[in-house]
Order: C-alpha cells, then structure tokens, then sequence
C-alpha cells in the first residue's frame, strides 16, 4: 500500500516550508522522530492594501515573519505528523493593520491491513481577514472597520481507505467538519458569517489500464450558520456534489486527473430558490523536460459569501511554468483568472479578477531560498467603485534545516 496511498495533509506538509522550494533534511532524533524548523521573512511593497479603485487607494510596505516547526514520526504501519506556524505582519501604513495569525495541524496515517488504511487531520487557525478583503468594505465608501476582521478556524477530517496499487477499485470514504467563527468587527456584518459545515464524501477509482483511472466523486456537504438573523438564516442549506472522469498518467510527461458533473446548492429557507451548476475539476501537469514544469488547474466551487447574495457560484482557473535554468536559480510564471457570482444580490453582482506575475528563486543550497517576485491583480466588478488595480513587489527569504 504505497503508490496509491493519499498524503496526509497538504497543509501539515507546508506547514514547515511555506510557499518556498526548500527541501529540509530535519533534525533526526530517536525512535524515527524527525524535527523540520523553518523560518521564513519578506517585504512586500503593496500599492493597495485595501483593494479600492484608483482614487482611494493606499499603499503601503508589508514586513512579514513566519518561524514555524514540523515533527514527523515513522512509527512503522503508522505515520504521524505534527506542524505549527505563526506569522507577524508589520504593516508601515497603519498599526492597527498588524497582525499575528497561528497554525497548529496535527494527522496520522494508520495502515491497518494491506487493503485498509485509515487517515485522520486536524487543523486550528487563529487568522484574520486583511481590511478590504471581507465585509470591511461597503462598495464605494472605503474601509469603514478600523481592524481586520479576526476569526478562528477548525477543520477535522477522516478518510478511510480500501484497495491497493494493484486493485481494480480503489474506495476512499471521507467525513469533514468544518468551522469558522469571527471574535471582532461583529456591527461589520461578522457575525453573520460564523458558519459549520459539515461533509459526507465518497470517491471510486477504477483501475481501467496501466496508465488510466475512471474516478466517480460524490459528496454531500450540510451548511449551518450560527447567527439568527435573516442574513443567516437565507444562507443555511446543503451542497450536494456528483462528478465524474479519469486520472492519467502518459509516460511520467503528462499526469493528473479531469472530473465533471453537477452541483446543487439547496437552501433551508422556502422563499430561496435552489441553484444547479455544472461543476467540474481539472489538475494537469506537463513535463516537456525535467527541468520545465507546466501547471494548469480549473475548477469550479460554491463558496460563501462575506456579504450580499446568499453565496458564490466560483469559477477559477490557473496555469503557471516553471524552468530551471541551472541548479541554483529558476523563474515561475502564473495566471489565474477568477470569476465570482453572487447568488440572489440584489445588485447581480459578478467579478471577474485577473491575477498574473514572475517569480524567480536563487537556491544557493537546498536549505536556503532567495526569493523575488511581482504580482499583478486587476478585478472588473459589475458594481460600481469595485474595480480595482494592485501591484505587489515581494523580497524573501526562506531557511530550513
């Protein structure tokens, strides 16, 4: 039970290394435990922080900190993971912009027979959403909170697993419960976006060749909001999900999967309308050389709103490539492209945000990276005074040992 066995948890697994290409070694200590410190700092020179249009925007130089520490544990059939990040942002603007968000994700991996395999993740945050990006902004009239909005955030998750890398079907049956809660800017509106979801899941693989998977995806998502309020109220519903398609893996040069299907946003409230989308799921990854990657992703999601229509109906794609020149230095560059409807406003609010930029990385070792980039985000609304223009110039540097 080895190639088809699902990772841990993508958020432990960067909880040590952030966005960086770092590749650490670890302390190894006894009894298969190995320690994974890291530390990460950047300045960002952002002509935007507060996402407004070109009349009322701010900018400002952004010091970031990001200490964090990973712990792994090879305990045989078991695997068991450990992470916690913290990170201090300095903003040169405004103080009461300055943050400290903190992350602890803890999983394990249990192989219980040849056949069975069980995973379970738990993730805390203690975040913030920056001033400008949520409910901190009426349309038109600037920043009106004089702090970010802060919340806390818990997701726990179980997947049990049956098959193997020579099996015909491959079965992993998953249950999530996630919870978000905001603890400030409660006359912004925040209090209307405490929320649990809860998510039953079901994914079938089926092994047609050596190089193909048919995959059948399923899930059933329960949305219950804390608040009783109207707002609250016209945003409890389900979410129900049903995709299908294949993995692919064409002589190690092209991999990924394509999934599509359809999806039902359904709502507690009998005066709001259910809505059905076609939903879909794309990952590609071409490798025309060893050192060149090209990345293309595109899904499409129903996520909750920080404010009008009773939720989003999100369309994103990006595609990004990255060449290594030589062993030291490589250049990134990535598009995306997002496009945001909101289900129910009153405004018909639509967004469409194009973000693209260039990233380049000088790795004078595997435990150190120099970073540089510049990134590029313009969003067209169809409500007047959301437009907006920013431009964000970044110098890092990541160390892990």
């Amino acid at each position: 039970m080895k190639a088809w066995k699902l990772p841990l948890s993508s958020a432990i697994f960067a909880i040590s290394v952030g966005a960086y290409a770092v590749e650490p070694e670890g302390i190894v200590l006894d009894s298969g435990i190995t320690l994974l410190p890291s530390v990460e700092l950047s300045v960002s020179d952002d002509d935007n922080v507060y996402l407004q249009p070109e009349a009322s925007q701010e900018g400002s130089t952004i010091t970031r900190l990001r200490p964090a520490l990973g712990v792994q544990a090879d305990l045989g059939q078991t695997q068991v993971r450990l992470g916690y990040v913290a990170e201090k942002g300095t903003y040169s603007s405004d103080d009461n912009d300055n943050y400290t968000d903190q992350t602890i994700a803890a999983g394990a991996d249990f192989e219980m027979t040849s056949r069975h395999q069980l995973n379970l993740s738990a993730l805390l945050k203690d975040a913030h959403d920056a001033r400008g990006a949520s409910t901190a902004t009426l349309q038109g009239a600037g920043v009106l909170s004089t702090d970010p909005d802060e919340y806390d955030e818990t997701t726990m998750a179980a997947d049990f697993i049956y098959g193997s890398a020579s099996a015909f079907l491959n079965l992993t049956t998953g249950l999530k419960r996630y919870e978000k809660e905001y603890s400030n800017n409660f006359s912004d509106g925040t209090r209307d976006r405490d929320h649990v979801k809860t998510t039953l899941s079901a994914q079938a693989a089926f092994d047609v060749s050596s190089a193909t998977d048919i995959l059948v995806d399923v899930s059933s998502t329960n949305i219950e909001y804390n608040n009783d309020s109207a707002i609250a109220d016209n945003r409890e519903g389900s979410l129900v999900k049903a995709l299908v398609g294949a993995s692919y893996d064409l002589s190690g040069k092209v991999t990924g999967s394509a999934k599509v299907g359809v999806s039902q946003r359904s709502f507690d409230e009998s005066d709001v309308d259910s809505d059905s989308a076609l939903s879909w799921e794309l990952n590609l990854t071409w490798n025309p050389r060893t050192y060149s990657t090209v990345t293309v992703f595109t899904a499409q999601s129903a996520n909750e709103t920080s404010g009008p229509g009773n939720y989003i109906d999100s369309n994103y794609s990006m595609a990004s490539w990255e060449h290594e020149f030589s062993e030291y230095f490589s250049l990134t560059a990535d598009v995306s492209l997002a496009k945001d409807a909101y289900y129910n406003d009153s405004d018909d609010r639509e967004d469409d945000t194009l973000s693209y930029g260039l990233t380049g990385t000088y790795s004078p070792t595997t435990s150190l990276d120099v970073k540089a980039s510049v990134k590029q985000a313009d969003r067209d609304s169809t409500v007047d005074g959301l437009d907006y223009e920013q431009q964000v110039i970044t110098l890092g540097v990541a160390l892990a040992i």
